[in-house]
C-alpha cells in the first residue's frame, strides 16, 4: 500500500498584480472542467503565501506549478507557458469560482475548458469492502504503435482510495485517483498537459478469472473500454504481453555512428561531430514541448546531467513540434524556461519529419525516445518513452535502467 495522493490542481507562482489578492482566492476548492467532450472533478487549492498568491496544479503527488498571475480585484490570470495555456477565473459575489483554462496563442488545437468551481467540504469517504486490486495489470488494447498489443495497468490502493496509471510505449498517463464508490473506483486527472476520467470495476472472465472492467474517456470525448488481467493470467490465456520499452525502437545500422545536426533556439547549429560530443557517452533524446511525458522526463535527464557530466556524459534533447509551433517555437521557449536544462536543446522539425531528419531510428513514433549513444558514436540501447513516478515500480526501473547503461558506457575509453 502506498499514500493516497490526492488528484489536486493548484496554482503557484509569484504574482504580478495591481493589489493584493482579495481573501475570496484563498482556500481549498472543488471544481470541473468541461469542454463538451469531457468533464472532468479535480481540486485544487489557492493560498496567500510571503510573496503573494500561491498555489499549482498536481499529477498524483507531483507539483506543476505556473509562470505567472495576475490579480486585478475578483478576476486572476495564471500563465502556464511551457503548456501554452491561460486559466483565467472570475470570483463571483456567491463565492464560487468560474473561467476558461484555454490556449495562450489561440491555438485552434487546443479546446477550451471551462472551469467552474466551489469552496471544498469534507472529503468524500470511499464505500466499505473495496476488494483488493492493488499491483500489476495487463490490458490489451488496439494501438497505432507499431507492436504495441497491450498496455500496463498500475495501481495503488490504499484500502477504497486508488492511484492508477496506465503505462504505454510512449510513456503513461500520468496519476489518475480516485475512490471507491458504488461498486467502482471512480478517478481523474486534469494536471495541466492531461486530461482523463475512468472508472475500474472487479469481474469475472468466463473461465472464472479475476479481471477489471476498464472504462477510459480522454479529452477528445473518445471513450474506450478494456479488460485488464493480472500478469499469470493473461499468460494463461495466451494473451499478448506489454511491448518491450527497451525493443521497442532500434537503429538501422548499429555499426554506423548516430548522426545529428539541427540548430538550437538562438540559432546555433549543433552537430554530432561538434568537439564537446567527441570521445563522450551521449544520451539523444527526442522530444516535444507538446508531450506530457516529455515534461514528466525533463527534471530526469536534468539529474543524470548533473550526476554524470563530470564523467563524460552529454546530453542532447532533439525536439519536434506541430507546424504551427515549429514557425514560432514559444512554447518551447518556455518549456526551456521552465525546467533550465543545461545542456543543448535543438529545434529539429515537425513531428511527421522525424523519419527524414533521424533516418538512422527504426520504428521512432514515441515521445520521449532516448538513444544512449557509446563513445565511439554508435548507439548501443535504446528506450522508447518514459514512467513517471505514477507508475511506482517501473519509475523506479527506468532509472536504475539509465544509470547502469551510462555507467556501462562510460567505463570504457574514447577511441
Amino acid at each position: 500500500m502506498r499514500p493516497w495522493p490526492l488528484l489536486l490542481l493548484a496554482l503557484a507562482l509569484p504574482v504580478q498584480a495591481t493589489g493584493s489578492a482579495p481573501a475570496t482566492w484563498s482556500g481549498t476548492w472543488e471544481a470541473t472542467a468541461s469542454n463538451g467532450a469531457l468533464t472532468v472533478p479535480f481540486h485544487f487549492e489557492l493560498q496567500n503565501g510571503a510573496h503573494g498568491l500561491v498555489g499549482r496544479f498536481f499529477n498524483g503527488s507531483d507539483p506543476v506549478p505556473s509562470d505567472a498571475a495576475r490579480v486585478e480585484g475578483n478576476h486572476l490570470v495564471l500563465r502556464y507557458d511551457a503548456f501554452d495555456r491561460v486559466l483565467d477565473l472570475q470570483a463571483a459575489d456567491d463565492g464560487t469560482l468560474s473561467g476558461t483554462y484555454t490556449a495562450s496563442t489561440g491555438s485552434t488545437k487546443a479546446a477550451p475548458w471551462k472551469i467552474v468551481a466551489h469552496r471544498a467540504q469534507a472529503s468524500a469517504r470511499p464505500d466499505d469492502g473495496a476488494p483488493n486490486i492493488d499491483g500489476l495489470w495487463i490490458l490489451p488494447a488496439e494501438s497505432k504503435k507499431k507492436n504495441e498489443y497491450a498496455w500496463r495497468l498500475i495501481t495503488h490502493q490504499d484500502f477504497g482510495k486508488l492511484s492508477a496509471s496506465i503505462l504505454r510505449v510512449g510513456g503513461d498517463t500520468g496519476a489518475l485517483t480516485g475512490i471507491w464508490k458504488d461498486g467502482q473506483w471512480s478517478l481523474s486527472n486534469f494536471s495541466g498537459t492531461r486530461a482523463a476520467v475512468a472508472s475500474i470495476r472487479p469481474a469475472h472472465d468466463s473461465n472464472g478469472y479475476d479481471t477489471l472492467d476498464v472504462t477510459l474517456s480522454d479529452a477528445h470525448g473518445g471513450t474506450a473500454h478494456y479488460t485488464a488481467y493480472r500478469p499469470d493470467t493473461a499468460r494463461k490465456l495466451g494473451l499478448p504481453d506489454a511491448a518491450d520499452l527497451t525493443t521497442h525502437t532500434g537503429v538501422r545500422d548499429p555499426d554506423e555512428p548516430f548522426a545529428f545536426g539541427f540548430k538550437d533556439l538562438d540559432g546555433r547549429l549543433v552537430s554530432n561531430t561538434d568537439a564537446r560530443f567527441r570521445g563522450k557517452v551521449v544520451l539523444v533524446d527526442v522530444s516535444g514541448s507538446w508531450c506530457p511525458n516529455c515534461h514528466d522526463e525533463a527534471p530526469f535527464l536534468d539529474a543524470l546531467y548533473r550526476k554524470y557530466h563530470a564523467r563524460g556524459l552529454e546530453i542532447v534533447t532533439v525536439d519536434f513540434e506541430d507546424a504551427e509551433e515549429y514557425a514560432d517555437p514559444a512554447r518551447l521557449r518556455a518549456f526551456v524556461a521552465r525546467y533550465k536544462p543545461p545542456f543543448p536543446v535543438l529545434l529539429a522539425g515537425t513531428t511527421d519529419q522525424v523519419a527524414e531528419k533521424l533516418p538512422q531510428a527504426v520504428n521512432l513514433d514515441s515521445w520521449p525516445t532516448t538513444f544512449f549513444i557509446a563513445r565511439d558514436g554508435r548507439v548501443e540501447h535504446v528506450h522508447t518513452g518514459f514512467s513517471a513516478p505514477a507508475t511506482g515500480d517501473f519509475h523506479a526501473a527506468i532509472e536504475s535502467e539509465f544509470e547502469s547503461q551510462i555507467e556501462a558506457l562510460l567505463v570504457h575509453k574514447a577511441p
